[in-house]
């Protein structure tokens, strides 16, 4: 994907409703998708660190993607999976670290679906002329 015709405003023709859906929702969908795991969360935390955490990396990915940057969200996966890093003793198996993980693909999952989608919607626009912006 390269440069898009909206990508000035990433906000508009409807995407800041997709952003919302992206950033909240997500967050939701997350939250019952591991649930049943509730009981390997890590409780060692900052409260609330972990949801905090979510909806900016669904932020993140979005803005990226309606950017036309998608090998970034590398360097987000990349730079979250070193900060997570901690020798483990029964190297292998932590529920700990599989609760994370479980929570972070899906909450990159439905980022990038939603962003996906949005630029699906928005390539459906007529275009209004405005030139692009080049950096």
């Amino acid at each position: 994907m390269g440069q898009h015709r909206y990508a000035a405003c990433p906000c508009g023709g409807g995407a800041g409703l997709r952003l919302i859906a992206t950033v909240h929702v997500g967050g939701i969908a997350t939250g019952i998708l591991i649930q049943p795991y509730i009981d390997h969360a890590p409780k060692d935390g900052l409260p609330g660190a972990g949801l905090l955490i979510g909806r900016l990396e669904r932020l993140v990915i979005f803005v990226l993607i309606l950017t036309g940057q998608p090998q970034a969200i590398g360097f987000l996966i990349a730079a979250k999976s070193i900060l997570r890093f901690e020798p483990s003793p029964n190297a292998g198996h932590n529920a700990k670290n599989e609760y994370v993980i479980i929570g972070t693909l899906a909450s990159f999952g439905w980022a990038l679906c939603s962003a996906w989608l949005t630029v699906a919607l928005l390539e459906q626009l007529p275009d209004l002329g405005i030139p692009t912006i080049s950096p």
